[in-house]
């Protein structure tokens, strides 16, 4: 049984903005040495988020586990396998493996040592797991995380390695408790100094395609998924030609236009870069203060820190000739950041970050990991709320994994009496070295959200209407709603039409559809009279994959209806264009 130790938290407001209070008090910041990843996950399944903080020095330190008393206050695990590894690790990765209904442990050593794995027994202790070939490998990992490659409702696991052999490790889950070490294709054979993994659905098929960022002035990989399990190396110049040292990718759509943009953390006196998604498959380098800030940067993470309806960045700094400040950049609601100072007087080296509502106010909270000189105090920011409304959001798969990683969610509400779609996702890693499973809306003066699209892993798209704002919601998905789950691949069907995402949708969306044999195939769309508004797709098509854009403007908003005849198939289904 572990040994708990209470502990009580004071504070001291930061001196600019006075966003943020930094707690000056309590293990989470009296605790530190070489701190890397941080973790905001409900281990035990109360409601309130937990924290895990892990420890990398050469000589090994133990990793931190602080169990969230609910009052504003943590105690500190002690006991147990998790808290007494004395490991060099770096990443970590939580995610429900085993579909259990508690969220599992991995994580990723350095210096030479076998990584790491622990289960969730659900009574607040954990086993440490060594039978599974993800335990046994191991070496020179900087970080891993879960995902749904294959889309088979089960957890599985990507690990980026900066050294030794170089490559990288993908473990795929076979549903019994074990995985299967997959030994071929371009993810586990090239050879990259890679720091950081990211599932995400890039071309927006439905399959979670590998984004892996990488050191050593080497560009970063793109491994499409083709949904049968292996996956293609992408040429997309204005992603992966940005060779540098690349720590972090953060994926988010901090421009509320529907798509993933990403922020690229480079450290060795470099510049950053954030890549905004142009929704055609490139993307533009954003500017000013991106392309001023000098940096040695390291992890990353986005949050509507002032509820006002758009995603803020924090970045990490280390590694410094002496200590050094982190940059915090607000965003401005028009696709553009400024720096802000609230954090510059708070010097040091910081490495993992991430956001995370703690005391359940509505507002994000930020804890950094800290490691100067091997022996610096970890950092927890309080943020001291606002006028912003808010929507926070646990999901739970039934068909798709528990944990929900993969799973999409769109929010249309009013924000400043404009209707806004905002759009977030549940990550295994959230920026290197950081991930907080639960979900976080600012609504800005919005008292509801009109619209809320949970697009699942399993295809199945769940829409709730006129949400309440400032509360938060536990989603179970709806297994009723099956009409674009994926088939399995041994299940021959002639063709089979996938869920338009985004739906709803404005002014665009992606329609897929897969055939089983080559076949003379028409892809239409019809409104509710029944008459054709566009054909998308028409004559002799090849067996495999096929994804076709629609695009509304010019249309009047309302439902629509797609259809695809191949050979002796008929499938419809039903989208909605919201303006």
């Amino acid at each position: 049984m572990s040994r708990i130790i209470l502990l009580f938290l004071t504070a001291v407001t930061l001196s600019s903005a006075q966003l943020f209070t930094r707690i000056t008090a309590g293990a989470p910041v009296t605790d530190g040495g070489d701190s890397r990843s941080v973790n905001w996950i409900d281990y035990d399944g109360d409601g309130f988020l937990d924290l895990f903080v892990s420890n990398g020095p050469a000589a090994g330190q133990n990793n931190f586990l602080y169990r969230n008393n609910g009052d504003g206050t943590f105690a500190k695990v002690t006991g147990g396998p998790v808290v007494s590894d004395g490991r060099s690790s770096d990443g970590s990765t939580w995610g429900d493996y085993d579909n259990d209904g508690d969220p599992d442990l991995f994580v990723a050593n350095w210096y030479g040592q076998h990584n790491l794995f622990y289960r969730n027994d659900g009574n607040g202790t954990f086993v440490q797991v060594t039978a599974p070939v993800l335990a046994r490998d191991g070496g020179y990992s900087e970080s891993a995380a879960w995902g749904d490659y294959d889309n088979d409702g089960w957890l599985d696991l990507v690990v980026c390695n900066s050294a030794g052999n170089l490559k990288n490790f993908l473990y795929r889950n076979t549903r019994d408790g074990s995985f299967t070490k997959v030994t071929s294709g371009p993810v586990v054979s090239d050879l990259y100094h890679s720091r950081t993994a990211d599932w995400i659905d890039i071309d927006g098929d439905g399959d979670p395609d590998l984004f892996i960022a990488n050191e050593e002035g080497e560009h970063e990989n793109l491994y499409l998924n083709d949904g049968a399990g292996s996956f293609t190396s992408a040429s997309l110049p204005s992603l992966l030609a940005n060779g540098g040292n690349t720590a972090s990718s953060s994926w988010e759509d901090v421009d509320n236009d529907g798509d993933f943009d990403v922020f690229l953390a480079n450290y060795g006196g470099q510049k950053n870069r954030l890549l905004l998604n142009n929704g055609n498959g490139t993307f533009s380098a954003a500017g000013a203060p991106f392309t001023e800030d000098v940096s040695n940067s390291f992890g990353s993470a986005f949050g509507d820190t002032d509820n006002d309806g758009d995603l803020d960045l924090f970045v990490t700094n280390a590694f410094t000739a002496g200590t050094t400040k982190n940059f915090f950049y607000r965003n401005t609601g028009n696709g553009t950041f400024v720096r802000d100072s609230s954090f510059d007087a708070d010097l040091g080296w910081s490495y993992g970050c991430a956001f995370g509502d703690y005391d359940k106010d509505g507002f994000l909270d930020l804890f950094v990991a800290k490691c100067f000189n091997a022996t610096e105090n970890n950092a927890l920011y309080r943020n001291n709320g606002g006028g912003g409304h808010w929507l926070r959001l646990d999901l739970a798969g039934k068909r798709s994994n528990r944990s929900a990683i993969g799973a999409v969610v769109r929010a249309k509400a009013a924000v400043n009496g404009t209707p806004v779609w905002q759009m977030r996702r549940v990550a295994g890693q959230s920026g290197y070295c950081g991930q907080t499973l639960q979900l976080h809306f600012g609504l800005g003066a919005a008292s509801a959200v009109d619209s809320l699209v949970i697009r699942w892993p399993s295809g199945i798209t769940q829409v709730l209407t006129n949400v309440p704002a400032d509360t938060g919601l536990t989603i179970i998905e709806d297994t009723s709603l099956v009409t674009s789950v994926r088939r399995a691949p041994s299940a021959p069907l002639e063709g089979a039409l996938e869920q338009n995402f985004p739906n709803p949708f404005n002014p665009s969306t992606l329609i897929a559809y897969r055939l089983e044999h080559a076949a003379d195939a028409a892809l239409r769309v019809y409104d509710t009279l029944g008459r054709v508004v566009a054909t998308l797709a028409e004559g002799e098509h090849a067996a495999g994959r096929h994804a076709v854009r629609f695009d509304a403007a010019g249309l009047s908003a309302g439902v629509y209806y797609y259809r695809l005849t191949a050979g002796t198939v008929t499938e419809t289904k039903r989208m909605a264009y919201m303006k």
